[in-house]
């Protein structure tokens, strides 16, 4: 029994069992039957990456019945050409706007995210930079109970605290003489 390649575009998703069918070009806009998504793992790793999306142009593997196969990938064209051509970069853009980016040539990865960005864990997490490091928002707002600075500390503006400010003397910013 032999295997056809054929193309399409994306005519149904299931989400809940990674599936899809498609309007084969190949077959005047027949609809395939479900098409399994293959997974990079499912089994004690498990990864479930986003689903291709209607209307999306894509090739498939058929029986020759055309009943039976399964998904390759989405297909770029010229009416839907990729969004970067630099043979360095890889390159993910959702569509909601968020771009992950990575440029190998330069050794620069970028996260521009439209919306919020949540890193937990539920050990330390550890911040090593050969340079100097920048953040940059209108605020910071950090809720920590102690604070250790190895290394001195440069304020350029003003310091407002509450509380009791100790030195190592043991004097206090309430210290008179």
């Amino acid at each position: 029994m032999g295997v056809e390649l054929e193309y399409g575009e994306v005519s149904a998703v299931d989400y809940l069992t990674c599936r899809i069918r498609v309007r084969l070009d190949d077959r005047d806009g027949v609809e395939s039957f479900w098409l399994n998504v293959p997974q990079r793992n499912s089994q004690g790793t498990k990864r479930r990456p986003l689903m291709p999306e209607i209307d999306e142009q894509v090739a498939v593997l058929l029986d020759e019945d055309g009943v039976g196969g399964v998904y390759l990938g989405g297909i770029y064209s010229t009416a839907e050409p990729p969004p970067v051509v630099d043979e360095n970069t890889d390159y993910v853009r959702y569509s909601d706007g968020t771009v992950v980016s990575y440029d190998r040539a330069a050794g620069v990865m970028t996260l521009d995210n439209v919306g919020a960005l949540l890193v937990k864990c539920a050990r330390n997490v550890t911040v090593e930079s050969g340079e100097p490091v920048v953040v940059k928002a209108p605020a910071a707002n950090l809720v920590i109970p102690l604070v250790t600075l190895d290394g001195n500390l440069q304020v350029n503006g003003n310091i407002n605290a509450t509380g009791t400010i100790m030195d190592t003397g043991g004097n206090s910013n309430h210290h008179t003489h």
